[in-house]
């Protein structure tokens, strides 16, 4: 069901479309309005980078940039096809599966109306960011001037783009244009590995782990014993909760998902950082609690908002990264879009065969895996804060 809240969101992003487009109808200036779509020019241009200290360091990043670039590619087309062929060629004994796949970012529909999406649009505007920003470093430092830079509006997803100079790119060799291209999703993976560390410390000094309840179905045993959203759960007849592993191991071993056994939980909670227990008691006939967790942690406001940044940061940039790394072509009323993949891989494609093959294989390629990205969305909601 689709909340009125939701239903307000929608109309009035709707009515700010509309009024934008009556107000511009195209281009005005730096600002270029499409439906659904703002595109704001800064101006900024960049000469290209002498031979210094600083563009050889650069350079030389691109040739590991260019490796992860393949692994991506690779793993992105093996963890779709895999979701393709569980999901419609080879179902599990249950049925379908169409719980896992990629996840669209629709507020009020897959991002809670809440703290969600405000971390995660936060993410998103630093990984784009940082995604550009790696672009832009990389072609400098190859000799590839910077023409212009700005940021972008899409729907409701905010990002940031450079433009390069065509000449110079066109003039550059093979493994610079793979350098320039693969330095975005390699500054990507960067970002989530110097998250990773952070939100380690962070988790590990500032906070205390825990297993936290996102929902809970009603009437469900979880409801009727007192879960609710938004509670911690700390131990388990005794067993220390850290982590969602721990959480269904410890269920497992008592027996709970065995219809044929009646267990009792005592569950140590904590409720607004006050600790109390309850007592879970799963009949027979039951294998479920009727409740939905989430990795989690115990601390301050702030405290939790940053590990919960830093864990969002993590899962943007190595999703960016790994759609990026596609070859994919998307058209846009603005023109299409091909991702750093489908250049990367138009331009190899171009030195194996010329340029007939890059222009009629580099299109086919990029528009099935589209459809193979669209045959594999998935509508479940993004909750990294109960």
């Amino acid at each position: 069901m689709v909340s009125h809240i939701t239903l307000l969101l929608v109309v009035i992003v709707l009515v700010f479309w509309v009024i934008l487009w009556l107000i511009f109808r195209g281009r005005k200036g730096r600002v270029q309005v499409y439906p659904l779509v703002i595109i704001a020019r800064t101006g900024l241009s960049r000469e290209a980078y002498s031979k210094s200290f600083k563009a050889k360091i650069l350079s030389l990043f691109g040739w590991p940039a260019i490796i992860l670039m393949f692994i991506l590619q690779v793993l992105f087309y093996y963890i779709a096809i895999n979701l393709f062929i569980t999901r419609y060629l080879a179902p599990p004994a249950g049925g379908p599966t169409t719980s896992e796949g990629f996840v669209p970012l629709i507020p009020g529909v897959t991002i809670p109306l809440d703290l969600n999406l405000a971390l995660i649009l936060v993410a998103v505007g630093l990984a784009v960011l940082f995604h550009e920003l790696g672009h832009a470093l990389m072609a400098r430092a190859i000799g590839v001037r910077v023409k212009d830079a700005g940021f972008i509006l899409l729907a409701f997803i905010p990002g940031a783009f450079v433009e390069l100079n065509e000449e110079d790119l066109k003039n550059a060799s093979l493994r610079n244009k793979a350098k320039v291209y693969s330095s975005g999703v390699a500054a990507n993976i960067l970002l989530a590995l110097i998250a990773i560390p952070l939100l380690l410390v962070a988790s590990n000094t500032l906070a205390l782990p825990a297993v936290i309840v996102s929902s809970v179905e009603p009437g469900s045993i979880a409801e009727r014993s007192g879960l609710e959203p938004g509670v911690a759960i700390l131990e388990i007849n005794g067993t220390r909760i850290e982590s969602v592993a721990k959480f269904i191991e410890v269920l497992e071993s008592l027996g709970v998902r065995d219809k044929s056994k009646s267990v009792t939980l005592n569950i140590v909670v904590s409720r607004d950082n006050v600790e109390e227990s309850l007592i879970v008691f799963k009949p027979e006939g039951y294998d479920r609690l009727g409740v939905t967790i989430s990795q989690g942690y115990i601390g301050g406001f702030i405290t939790v908002i940053l590990i919960t940044l830093l864990q969002v940061l993590i899962v943007i940039n190595i999703a960016l990264a790994l759609i990026n790394a596609a070859p994919i072509i998307l058209p846009t009323p603005a023109g299409a879009i091909a991702t750093d993949g489908a250049h990367f891989l138009g331009d190899i494609l171009a030195r194996i065969g010329g340029e007939k093959l890059k222009q009629i294989a580099t299109p086919a390629i990029g528009v099935i895996t589209l459809a193979l990205v669209l045959s594999l969305l998935t509508i479940q909601t993004i909750r990294f804060i109960p």
